[in-house]
């Protein structure tokens, strides 16, 4: 970009995406435009852009409209570079298949959790036998099948037992219909690591996360799964920092039921970047974590 150019950016992520970005954009030749997804993108004030930044959830109820307008503003406008095209983003949107990626990336001791799709099709006795067929043993977490944005969609439940199952089933795990996920439950010290991945940039922040279980005991966690044999967890992402956001406060650390997260050593950097610029060259994502 040359110091003449004027870049134009456009930013359709709700509320206060856009009026984060308005407020901190650059003086160097780049402008910023709220876009409403309501209207075609070609008719909005700054048009032709250079760059869409958006984010609609999918509980919007122009979701589909909006994203119609991507793929249209995309073909007449291949120079355009919009962050979070449709039919990529569709791809991790669905816990089905978005890790199905990680098995291709032929990278040394990463892999990805056994998960199977539960649908209302499957009945118990059909279920069990997914489930044995997998290699699944509880205990497992529960998952809403699609991550867009909507009320439910982080919803998450560690399932304790055949009880848990059948609550699932029958819908009364709260939060979570059918069809879902459902995941081997795998300890991790109760620490995460989540990774950015802006373009070719790539960082990493730690997060607490849910406890590790006693698998296959009556007692596998602290938690109180009471006759359902499954119980709903907060969302993950809400969880404080790290430990040390909690040292001043001096509450002992933990996730709020008693569970000390663990002073679990960090990847190698280097290792995170060739990892997270593997999927980034698979997946065509330009943002995503």
């Amino acid at each position: 970009m040359t110091d003449e150019r004027i870049t134009h950016s456009a930013c359709c992520m709700h509320a206060f995406g856009c009026f984060v970005f308005l407020s901190h954009r650059s003086a160097r030749g780049v402008e910023f435009y709220p876009l409403d997804p309501a209207i075609d993108i070609d008719a909005q004030r700054g048009h032709p852009f250079d760059v869409i930044l958006q984010k609609v959830p999918g509980s919007d109820g122009v979701k589909a409209d909006w994203d119609e307008r991507l793929r249209q503003y995309a073909t007449a406008q291949p120079l355009a570079r919009i962050v979070g095209l449709p039919d990529l983003v569709k791809r991790v949107t669905n816990r089905g298949t978005m890790l199905d990626v990680v098995h291709s990336l032929g990278v040394e001791n990463v892999s990805a959790p056994r998960q199977i799709v539960l649908t209302p099709r499957d009945d118990a006795e059909s279920i069990s036998q997914i489930i044995s067929d997998a290699g699944l043993k509880p205990p497992y977490l529960a998952k809403a099948l699609i991550c867009d944005g909507s009320e439910h969609s982080h919803s998450v439940a560690i399932i304790h037992d055949q009880g848990g199952i059948e609550a699932l089933r029958q819908g009364r795990v709260s939060g979570i219909e059918l069809p879902c996920v459902l995941q081997e439950y795998v300890n991790h010290g109760g620490c995460l690591f989540k990774v950015y991945v802006v373009g070719e940039s790539v960082t990493s922040a730690t997060r607490r996360s849910l406890p590790d279980l006693v698998v296959h005991s009556s007692s596998s966690s602290n938690h109180d799964y009471g006759d359902e044999g499954a119980v709903v967890v907060p969302r993950v992402s809400r969880f404080t920092q790290s430990a040390s956001d909690d040292d001043e406060d001096d509450d002992g650390g933990g996730d709020g039921d008693g569970n000390e997260q663990q002073h679990v050593p960090p990847p190698d950097d280097a290792v995170l970047r060739d990892i997270g610029l593997r999927l980034h060259a698979k997946l065509g994502v330009d943002l995503f974590n």
